[in-house]
């Protein structure tokens, strides 16, 4: 019996031996053995897996986890073919992923970043599984550390391509980041990302939970488009940005030892990822505070309806002129440039400079046909934040005397206190203090794109374009030291209000040499021969609380000086500073403009009334008499001063006065009374065949590049199928058929172009174009208002 109960004991133990030992999983069978998979270990493993809260069970899920994840990462060299994943351990991630078991969420987390990084149709193959995607999205949420950052690195590395970077925006990734972002930031237990940006800690960001969820979150922001961004609540955003201007405020003024190269050039990645977010979140953020025109108006132009009036009629565009104000309405709280001037310490002069020069971030042009917002930031991907540019953003230079030894006689030169022959120059911290040595030594500084740096004279810009019905206004700053002159004598070719901030400023404007003005972004003419011609000038001294109006083209400089007698007493400082307010008028918004989009607009009615009757010769020669006549209209604003004037149609320069129906029909019927003289002018002009002659040396040179003044017309609607549409970016085959039409019978050909030009001077509607045109106005307004956002959340101590 003793044997039998020996014996039956042994057996036992042997039993429960054999019975642990069959709980281990074999070694997990190369990527190639899927059939081996599927009958050996994936039963196990889906045993396993269902039952996590087993030790045992969660034991084998882990040591699978793990092997496979060694798997991956040793075979890393073998032919990208290979699946990295059975398709069944594949489907069985979700439920991994989402385990209560932190180990083992964690573990699966690191096999899809792994896989992802496998190869890119590996990557592919887990961005396309629907439920892989979402619990690694859900998975962000999880309280362990270990699994947030394994999901973390995981959506990193499936964001290393395409199709994955679309399927985790489209699984609310974004959204899910940002939340969980602020919701950590805000928890006392996680570092303040801010405390370990500085030069000795900066290669710890990466071991920052915080700075990983903020690294995934930008990679994905970073690449997807504008329209896009605007789906994404703007509540999150509201709550997300904080965190990153005040990461943006002191990383950008972070300075690293020259030896610190490995991390000075993630630094700099860092930098203008985080710039490039900051400038596309903020897009779509709410307005900031704006003046609104009529107090824009008021401030400027005066209390009465009928001094902005009598500007319109009489000076715009045409005269200069001097509106007087007294200093103390400038301390005003209703006053628009009141909270500009408390910005400044205007006691000290280096605080005034400090104000003027820190801070401050380059903002790269935006061509100004360019309506879609994506396009540039495509252009400046991996430059935004960086440092202010010389000669694009600031200019610090001095008008002197010079003898010339051919003329014999002294002349005005421009002397640039920074020489960029060799390349572009930043301004950095060590360019500033130069700068204030330069201003010290007679040098004016000159800020361009100060719409963009500060709210407040953003507010001052937005307001004045309204009033004037132009898409935007720019603004330059400039401070001039005592007794010196920045600019040399030059003319502009938009309309500027110079506003006086503090002291005072000796102007010169000399008559404008030519009826014809001058076109936005045209090359500036020299005024070589007229310094001697001072007939007619002007001599205005500008005083604090001025605002002086140079229309363009008019040729103009200045001066600062110090009088003794009647200014010198009122302030403690010498120094000039004025806020230069452009009023740029693009080229659709001129009249010639405003007669390109009339014809447009009723050449889309006629099309739609003859679509039933549809005769393709008909419309082939329609469509080239309506190009011929654009040239044609291009021809004629060459010569006809009217033509190049500012279309007013969508200004708001009326307000809720008592009169107001008086003052809007006054200035609107010199607004029809102008379109009215454009439709006859085009009726009466005989130049039909040098338009044609232009057309036909594009059609011989194979090259529209004289036509590229049209290419803003394809913002406007056309009708019909894509075939039928014009594409304005490539006109030469279209014009192709305009010399076919007119060499089989040019007399036939310009009867019929005379017939349809008359046709169109008989039976446009002004109001028909008013509507075009204002839709027009509102995309230009959209995307410079898309670039102010971002640009001025970038510059939110200015603002």
């Amino acid at each position: 019996m003793e044997e039998i109960r020996s014996g039956g004991a042994g057996c036992r133990k042997r039993r429960q031996r054999a019975n642990k030992s069959s709980l281990a999983p074999p070694p997990p069978p190369s990527p190639l053995d899927l059939s081996s998979f599927d009958r050996t270990v994936f039963p196990l493993l889906l045993a396993s897996a269902a039952n996590l809260r087993n030790p045992q069970a969660r034991s084998i899920t882990e040591r699978f986890l793990r092997a496979h994840l060694a798997l991956l990462r040793t075979r890393r060299t073998a032919p990208s073919s290979l699946p990295p994943l059975p398709p069944c351990f594949l489907a069985l991630l979700p439920l991994l992923l989402t385990s209560r078991c932190s180990s083992v969420a964690a573990l699966s987390a690191e096999v899809v970043s792994a896989a992802a990084l496998w190869s890119l149709e590996a990557n592919t193959m887990m961005a396309s599984d629907d439920g892989v995607i979402k619990c690694l999205v859900w998975a962000l949420g999880s309280r362990s550390r270990r699994v947030a950052e394994a999901v973390c690195n995981a959506i990193m590395d499936l964001s290393s391509s395409p199709i994955g970077r679309e399927r985790l925006r489209d699984s609310f990734a974004i959204e899910r980041l940002l939340c969980s972002f602020c919701q950590m930031a805000a928890t006392p237990l996680y570092i303040d990302i801010l405390d370990i940006v500085d030069s000795s800690k900066i290669g710890s960001m990466r071991e920052n939970i915080l700075a990983l969820f903020l690294d995934a979150a930008i990679v994905l922001v970073n690449t997807c488009s504008v329209e896009f961004l605007y789906q994404i609540p703007k509540e999150i955003v509201r709550r997300f940005l904080p965190f990153l201007r005040a990461l943006w405020d002191k990383i950008r003024c972070l300075e690293l030892p020259s030896n610190y190269s490995q991390k000075k050039s993630f630094l700099r990645g860092t930098k203008c990822d985080l710039a490039a977010t900051i400038f596309r979140l903020s897009m779509n953020q709410p307005d900031h505070e704006t003046w609104g025109s009529d107090k824009v108006r008021i401030s400027i132009f005066g209390g009465k309806e009928s001094d902005f009036e009598n500007f319109v009629l009489n000076c715009w565009e045409n005269s200069p002129l001097i509106l007087s104000g007294a200093s103390e309405n400038l301390e005003k709280d209703s006053n628009i440039f009141s909270s500009l001037i408390h910005s400044f310490n205007r006691k000290m002069t280096d605080d005034v400079l400090d104000s003027v020069l820190l801070g401050l971030v380059s903002c790269p042009p935006i061509a100004s046909d360019e309506l879609d917002i994506n396009f540039f930031l495509n252009e400046v991907n991996g430059s935004l934040g960086s440092p202010i540019m010389y000669g694009q953003d600031i200019k610090i230079l001095k008008t002197q005397e010079l003898t010339t030894e051919s003329l014999n006689k002294y002349v005005k030169k421009e002397l640039h206190f920074f020489k960029n022959d060799t390349g572009p120059i930043f301004i950095d911290a060590d360019s500033v203090q130069k700068s204030k040595d330069a201003f010290r030594n007679g040098y004016t500084i000159a800020l361009r794109g100060m719409e963009f740096r500060s709210g407040k004279v953003a507010a001052i810009a937005e307001g004045l374009a309204d009033l004037f019905g132009q898409p935007s206004v720019g603004a330059n700053l400039y401070m001039t030291p005592p007794g010196s002159q920045g600019l040399a004598k030059h003319y502009d070719d938009h309309c500027v209000f110079v506003c006086q901030l503090f002291g005072c400023k000796q102007w010169t404007i000399s008559p404008r040499p030519t009826s014809i003005l001058p076109r936005l972004y045209d090359p500036i003419g020299s005024l070589h021969g007229s310094e001697s011609s001072m007939n007619g000038s002007m001599q205005i001294l500008l005083k604090e609380g001025d605002i002086l109006y140079v229309p363009r083209g008019y040729p103009h400089e200045a001066h600062t000086i110090i009088d003794e007698y009647e200014y010198r007493s009122k302030t403690s400082n010498d120094f000039s500073l004025h806020l230069t307010l452009a009023v740029e008028v693009e080229p659709p918004f001129e009249w010639e403009g405003f007669a390109h989009v009339a014809l447009h607009e009723w050449n889309e009615k006629q099309k739609q009334a003859s679509c039933q009757l549809f005769d393709s010769k008909l419309e082939t020669s329609r469509t080239m008499f309506v190009l011929l006549l654009h040239v044609a209209i291009r021809l004629i604003s060459d010569h006809d001063p009217i033509f190049r004037k500012a279309c007013m149609v969508a200004a708001k320069h009326w307000s809720a006065d008592t009169d107001v129906d008086h003052r809007v029909q006054t200035l609107l019927l010199s607004q029809r009374a102008t379109f009215g003289y454009i439709i006859e002018r085009i009726h009466a002009s005989s130049n039909c065949i040098e338009a044609f002659r232009i057309i036909e040396t594009v059609v011989q040179e194979r090259s529209d590049d004289s036509l590229q003044w049209m290419r803003w017309l394809q913002h406007l609607p056309q009708h019909g199928d894509v075939d039928e549409k014009l594409d304005f970016n490539n006109l030469v085959g279209v014009l192709d058929d305009l010399i076919v039409l007119y060499n089989e019978d040019n007399k036939k050909a310009m009867i019929e172009f005379t017939q349809f030009k008359s046709k169109f001077c008989r039976y446009v509607i002004f109001e028909d174009a008013c509507k075009s045109f204002g839709i027009l106005l509102e995309k230009y307004r959209k995307t410079r208002k898309q670039y102010m956002k971002g640009m001025l959340s970038l510059h939110s101590k200015n603002s």
